[in-house]
């Protein structure tokens, strides 16, 4: 899959309060937003989708590049206005169906994607059992979940601060080891994952963001 580039969210317009679109324009903390999650697509290789879901599609970013790699494009958000989205994807010659609503309660069918991508969606609900468990359900037996999420740490908390938040725990209500020790039993299991990392983390533990590339158990 494509990666996403700062041409591409250069005039993307924000679609809700929550919405962190401004970040990723910016000159260093943009290419953050940014290779957080490119590094996670890096996961999927080279591949085409049939049907694939985005959790958290805010102002449309990532819709935008999937859309180049899938037929069928669709997107829940509790926050974002999809009449706010929608112009943005017909423009591109997309066709899109989002939607609000609640990951604990997706109105999906089962094995309805070959593709779910998450990112920076997970660490905001406290039930992220429920939340691993809906986006399983709705996978394919054969089907990928890209599943991306912050780490919790003195770096993040700086970077929270610098950038306008109260902190990391205003924000973060659950961890990369919670996610990671539930993951089983979600009926998933992690086939690949990478990180995102200060050059200076390796002697300070300062991991700033993990990916993890995630199937169905059998």
């Amino acid at each position: 899959m494509q990666e996403l580039t700062k041409a591409l969210v250069r005039n993307i317009p924000k679609s809700g309060p929550t919405d962190p679109i401004e970040f990723y324009r910016r000159p260093l903390i943009g290419w953050l937003f940014r290779e957080r999650i490119n590094r996670g697509l890096r996961l999927l290789g080279p591949h085409r989708f049939d049907r694939a879901l985005e959790v958290g599609y805010g102002a449309g970013a990532l819709q935008l590049l999937m859309a180049r790699d899938v037929e069928e494009i669709h997107g829940i958000d509790l926050d974002a206005d999809p009449a706010l989205v929608e112009p943005l994807l017909r423009e591109g010659g997309y066709q899109p169906h989002l939607r609000r609503g609640n990951v604990l309660e997706l109105p999906y069918d089962d094995g309805h994607f070959d593709l779910v991508v998450c990112i920076s969606v997970i660490e905001h609900i406290r039930d992220y059992r429920r939340a691993l468990e809906e986006m399983a359900r709705v996978l394919t037996d054969s089907g990928q979940l890209l599943l991306g999420m912050p780490s919790v740490n003195m770096a993040m908390e700086i970077g929270f601060r610098a950038i306008g938040f109260k902190g990391i725990d205003d924000h973060h209500v659950s961890t990369p080891a919670q996610i990671s020790s539930a993951v089983n039993e979600a009926g998933l299991r992690i086939e690949r994952m990478n990180h995102l990392d200060l050059p200076i983390s390796r002697p300070f533990g300062l991991r700033l963001y993990n990916n993890w590339l995630l199937t169905k158990a059998p």
